[in-house]
């Protein structure tokens, strides 16, 4: 049954991707797209390749932050970096595998618990949240004016349709108030079968190995390493987005208030629920990109560069960094819990 369920997970939301990707698509002459190909400046996308690159090490390095007071101070960049980009290669396989991939390759090299890493992702994430909610005000507060009749707008329709399904709408919330109250009822009746469940127990574990993961965040012995750590990545992604418009004529007059727009909707669409964030990237990018004159067609080609240049640098360099952390795995002793060490200090 997982396997099903995992299989069925997998084709919904690669089948949605699709769907996004049609419905970008579905207007637009493919072949005129392709032919302002020839048109594209190499040297803008390299550098926007090392803004990228750098903003990948720096994670691997504010992830060995968050390890560090969880008992494993022999961790090297190298290392975590390798788990990252195997982590980015596995999302483009299956939505939000890379978390779960990247810390089993660091349990794989580096002997980390994939319970404990895994909590100290989830922290990461949490910041990573918090940092693209930031960039989102930024973005409303200097952008306000071009923003507020596109999203009024948005909403109006969106409420409009909401209206007219009120019924369905209350159905559904009974529904899910009356799994919670059967789910809180069933868990108070069988509260002492459970505490003897071995299933049960494992997932207490498992839950509490997670948890002491997220108290990561609150040890973190270098918080100025931290949180320098987490502008850099941020404005690297930025820098990225902005340099890729010179890449383009159709982009090149663009300026930093768009590339912050890019950088909020390109966030929000690596972020869906789909592999890469297939689809959902061009739409918002593209989206975002007629608020400031550039038309349908080139705003699509935009997106789809961008990402067509980060998803074959997965590919490449996951693929590269796996084929070498299984080198390691099987060459190199694994970093031990350095609990005795802490003991003694």
């Amino acid at each position: 049954m997982p396997v099903v369920k995992n299989i069925l997970k997998y084709t919904v939301s690669l089948l949605i991707a699709f769907l996004l990707l049609w419905y970008v698509y579905r207007d637009l002459d493919v072949s005129a797209m392709l032919a302002k190909l020839e048109d594209v400046h190499l040297f803008w996308i390299i550098l926007a390749l090392a803004a990228s690159l750098i903003s990948h090490v720096t994670r691997a390095y504010r992830w060995n932050l968050l390890l560090i007071p969880l008992g494993y101070r022999s961790l090297t960049v190298f290392r975590t970096f390798l788990a990252v980009m195997v982590g980015y290669f596995a999302n483009l396989i299956i939505p939000r595998m890379g978390e779960v991939s990247r810390c089993g390759l660091l349990k794989r090299t580096d002997n980390v618990p994939i319970t404990t890493s895994l909590g100290s992702v989830v922290a990461e994430r949490i910041v990573d949240l918090g940092s693209l909610l930031l960039a989102t005000s930024l973005l409303f507060v200097i952008e306000f004016q071009r923003l507020k009749d596109f999203f009024f707008s948005f909403f109006n329709n969106t409420a409009g349709q909401i209206g007219k399904n009120v019924f369905a709408i209350y159905v559904l919330a009974g529904i899910v108030f009356l799994a919670i109250f059967i789910f809180f009822v069933f868990g108070r009746v069988f509260k002492e079968k459970f505490k003897h469940n071995k299933t049960f127990n494992k997932l207490k574990v498992f839950a509490r190995e997670v948890a002491q993961g997220l108290t990561s965040l609150g040890k973190i012995e270098n918080k100025l390493g931290f949180w320098t750590a987490t502008v850099l990545m941020w404005c690297m992604y930025y820098l990225m987005s902005y340099l890729m418009f010179f890449a383009l004529p159709e982009t090149a007059h663009l300026g930093w208030r768009a590339g912050l727009a890019v950088l909020v909707m390109g966030g929000l669409g690596m972020a869906a629920p789909v592999q890469g964030g297939i689809g959902a990237f061009h739409a918002l990018v593209s989206g975002v990109l007629l608020l400031y004159g550039i038309t349908e067609t080139d705003g699509v080609l935009f997106a789809t560069l961008v990402h067509g240049i980060q998803t074959l640098a997965f590919i490449f360099f996951g693929g590269l960094s796996f084929f070498i952390a299984s080198l390691i795995a099987t060459s190199i002793p694994s970093v031990q819990k350095q609990e005795e060490v802490q003991a003694k200090n």
